[in-house]
């Protein structure tokens, strides 16, 4: 007698590979104690909210994180039991940079692949997303995942058309084929005169027992590459399919585009792009009070998040939790860590506050657009600072 098994039924298994950035960036002093997944993000999130989330919404539950920072606590801190993304039992094993080599450096030590080789062969998935936290966007990847499947080969990768101004030297261009398949890809050159570029989110989708090989494959030469160089060079190799992202992008390599994107917020039209009401964002709750406004306050076009006094005015900016604004001061066009506390009389502009700020009565602090000054974690500034 035949024995039906599950095997008829078996739906696709997907699991995940989540980088903290596709490249070394700049950020001042804003990453010197966090990885860029743990930057706060639109007053309440942070960056890593957006790829968990993606891949929550998608129904993917087991998730491999990369990272490579000595300073990893603020991830964990924030994702502790992953409940919120539907990860109750999260399988990742982080990589505390136990490489010699440097953090902007693109080759690893043999350890990076035998641990992801390991989680992959565990989660006996048939295919596997790679997602990073500093390519930020909502996207929905049952959308990528139905592309993927319908088309034969092993490797899908997500791009979106961008200019010049909101690329960095560390993202690749995709040459794309009439047929929506790569030919080729080139690390991206500020000297070029075109007026849109076809940028890699560096989102892939590709089928899991293939992708084992590969890594096979890259983890026995002398000195493997980092997964996104390799995917690059897969995608072309294999003509991946491209799938054209068509919502919010901010891609995050300087201290300049992410102020932008926390800006970009105090737009509903950037927003609503962001924050899609089907495609939910999901962060750790905190059950605080919400934030007073004294009647001295005066508020316009900005973001708040919970547990703040606001006696001084706010325009055009982007506050995290617990801050306290005295009355007289002024804050314009810039984003606050949580608990930040602005003294009366003081005039803060085109600003990044990082936790803990304190800035004395009195004291400007004034930056540009195209420079914001950015104040390190737990500073106090007695004196006046302009970009």
């Amino acid at each position: 007698m035949k024995k039906w098994g599950y095997q008829q039924m078996k739906i696709d298994k997907y699991s995940a590979i989540l980088g903290n950035t596709v490249g070394f960036h700049d950020m001042s002093t804003l990453t010197e104690h966090r990885p860029v997944a743990s930057l706060p993000f639109g007053g309440k999130y942070r960056l890593i909210d957006f790829p968990l989330s993606s891949l929550a919404n998608a129904g993917v539950r087991s998730i491999f994180g990369i990272f490579q920072q000595d300073n990893i606590s603020s991830v964990f801190d924030h994702i502790r039991s992953g409940r919120e993304w539907g990860l109750s039992t999260l399988l990742s094993h982080y990589y505390l940079g136990i490489y010699n080599t440097r953090v902007e450096s693109s080759t690893v030590g043999k350890e990076y692949y035998q641990q992801l080789l390991t989680y992959l062969r565990r989660s006996g998935s048939n295919q596997t997303v790679s997602i990073n936290c500093d390519v930020l966007v909502n996207i929905d990847l049952n959308q990528v995942f139905h592309l993927h499947n319908t088309t034969k080969g092993p490797i899908t990768v997500v791009y979106k058309k961008l200019p010049k101004k909101d690329i960095s030297d560390v993202n690749a261009i995709l040459e794309i084929d009439e047929t929506d398949h790569v030919r080729s890809h080139k690390l991206f050159d500020n000297k070029s005169t075109d007026e849109l570029f076809n940028m890699s989110t560096d989102i892939f989708v590709v089928d899991t027992p293939w992708l084992i090989e590969r890594l096979e494959e890259e983890a026995q030469k002398e000195y493997p590459e980092k997964l996104r160089y390799v995917l690059r060079d897969l995608a072309v190799k294999e003509g991946a399919f491209a799938y054209e992202y068509t919502g919010y992008l901010a891609n995050i390599h300087s201290v300049q585009s992410y102020y932008q994107a926390n800006i970009d917020m105090l737009e509903s039209k950037k927003f609503y792009s962001l924050f899609s009401p089907n495609q939910k964002i999901y962060t750790k709750v905190k059950n605080e009070e919400p934030t007073y406004y004294a009647n001295t306050s005066k508020v316009s076009t900005s973001q708040f998040a919970s547990g703040s006094i606001i006696e001084g005015e706010v325009v055009q900016s982007v506050l995290s939790r617990n801050i306290y604004i005295h009355k007289d001061s002024v804050v314009k066009n810039s984003v606050l860590f949580p608990r930040v506390v602005i003294g009366q009389g003081a005039r803060v502009e085109y600003a990044i506050l990082d936790k803990g700020v304190e800035v004395a009565d009195g004291v400007v602090i004034r930056g540009t657009a195209e420079h914001p000054v950015v104040v390190k974690k737990g500073e106090t500034v007695t004196e006046d600072i302009y970009s």
